[in-house]
């Protein structure tokens, strides 16, 4: 690449006859600095261009004025383009205190991510820990009203068979002191056939009663025989797998003298040498134990 040219203003010779040739149009000097300007770009014109003289000389004959550029034919004189470098200006450096805001909002960015993660885990642990309580709550307290409705219901009938029986025995009292009519009679026998029929519903329900308290039994014999088998399974597990797998009982080679090393060791730190003849034995031992293990699998 290289600078756009400049129109430098050439000497003129002596002035002689007036001639056509020495009139410069005003019109190609106007098409030519336009094209000049439009590929000049800003950046690199920063010294003004030297003015560009134009050789005039007079005439006699009066000089036509020009036509407009527009009026003007396609025919402009051709000017050699020139190759322009555009210098884009450099980044402006951006200032730490924006560098370590940027930073802050995106530790903090992702500082609210990662606590609105954990937030959401511990809520959605709290919601599932609060639904078991909620449901174990719920059926405690369904088994403990049914419970409740149960012994209220117990009562009751109890409560109102004894003052049934009461009343039915102090009416019974009551007409046979009262009359031995024939009515009475049948009137009597009618409450006695009623407290009858309540003596039957009575052993009835006692019936039922021991029939619910055997199969109860029955069910609790059947898990106490399950978790028996299940134990004698375990039992029989366990001791077949003592009798697959031998034990085997291993002991230190050299045991007295490496405890004698450690406690020599401890009892003087930083001298090693004071406790090389106990540590020269340990080895002749370990080296020994090993002969005789060789020899033993040989």
């Amino acid at each position: 690449t290289c600078c756009p040219r400049r129109i430098e203003a050439v000497p003129l010779p002596p002035l002689a006859e007036p001639t056509s040739d020495t009139i410069v149009p005003s019109a190609a000097v106007e098409d030519v600095l336009p094209v000049i300007s439009l590929k000049s770009p800003p950046e690199a014109s920063l010294e003004p261009a030297p003015p560009v003289e134009l050789a005039v000389g007079p005439t006699e004959t009066p000089v036509e004025a020009p036509e407009p550029p527009s009026e003007q034919p396609n025919e402009t004189p051709v000017v050699e383009e020139a190759h322009v470098v555009t210098v884009e200006p450099p980044a402006e450096p951006v200032p730490p205190e924006v560098v370590e805001e940027r930073l802050r909002q995106k530790i903090k960015a992702e500082l609210e991510l990662t606590l609105e993660e954990e937030i959401s885990k511990r809520r959605q642990a709290l919601q599932k820990h609060l639904e078991e309580h909620r449901a174990l709550a719920i059926a405690e307290a369904e088994a403990a009203a049914q419970a409740q409705v149960e012994q209220q219901v117990k009562q009751t009938l109890e409560a109102e068979k004894a003052a049934y029986m009461e009343n039915l025995t102090q009416s019974i009292a009551k007409e046979r002191m009262k009359t031995k009519d024939e009515k009475l009679m049948v009137q009597l026998y009618w409450m006695e056939l009623k407290a009858h029929k309540l003596e039957l519903r009575e052993e009835e329900m006692k019936k039922r009663n021991a029939l619910y308290k055997e199969h109860i039994a029955k069910l609790e014999s059947k898990c106490s025989q399950f978790y028996k088998v299940t134990a004698d399974s375990f039992q029989k597990g366990k001791e077949e797998t003592h009798n697959r797998f031998a034990r085997f009982n291993i002991q230190p080679v050299c045991g007295d003298l490496q405890s004698q090393i450690l406690k020599c060791y401890q009892e003087n730190p930083g001298k090693t040498l004071s406790c090389s003849a106990i540590a020269s034995a340990y080895m002749q031992c370990v080296n020994k134990a090993k002969v005789d293990n060789m020899s033993s699998r040989a």
